[in-house]
């Protein structure tokens, strides 16, 4: 492979937020690169964080993107790879604990993340695994998962953006 098999593709997504009843969230968002898309979303907290149920809590989006995010690249890297893949079916399932002391925010630390796949198919173990290392690889969110990031934060402030 040469330097000039290789080719960067740009991935870039806004979202905007903006609350609306109790604990209601609306969502527009956005594929902005590499072709322009948008969707619109709502979450709702149920009871305990005084919300009423109206949509989904904020973590089922992450739990359905990062599931649906693996699930996609198998089935495409599955063709790319000319690995027959009939059906795959993963499970995934997030934990993580939250330390409240009295009445301050509770804070929240993951503790796992697993994925368990079934995968219907006639080809070895070892081509299925290698359509599963590429799709881990593929997956833009494991991979951001995977590696530190730093999240920036801004509060506007009359006509400025401060760091928060």
């Amino acid at each position: 492979m040469t330097d000039q098999d290789i080719k960067t593709l740009e991935v870039v997504f806004e979202c905007d937020a903006r609350a609306v009843g109790k604990m209601r969230c609306e969502m527009d968002v956005r594929l902005l690169v590499p072709e322009k898309l948008e969707w619109e979303f709502a979450s709702d907290e149920y009871g305990y964080h005084g919300g009423e149920g109206t949509a989904p809590l904020p973590i089922a989006y992450f739990m359905a993107g990062l599931t649906s995010c693996l699930m996609t690249q198998v089935r495409a890297f599955a063709k790319r790879l000319r690995v027959d893949i009939r059906d795959v079916n993963i499970n995934c399932r997030c934990e993580w604990e939250a330390t409240m002391r009295g009445r301050e925010p509770y804070v929240s630390k993951p503790k796992s993340i697993n994925m368990d796949l079934v995968v219907d198919s006639d080809e070895s173990f070892e081509d299925i695994v290698r359509v599963i290392d590429a799709a881990k690889k593929g997956c833009f969110i494991e991979q951001m998962m995977n590696q530190q990031n730093d999240i920036g934060h801004r509060l506007k402030v009359g006509d400025e953006w401060v760091a928060v």
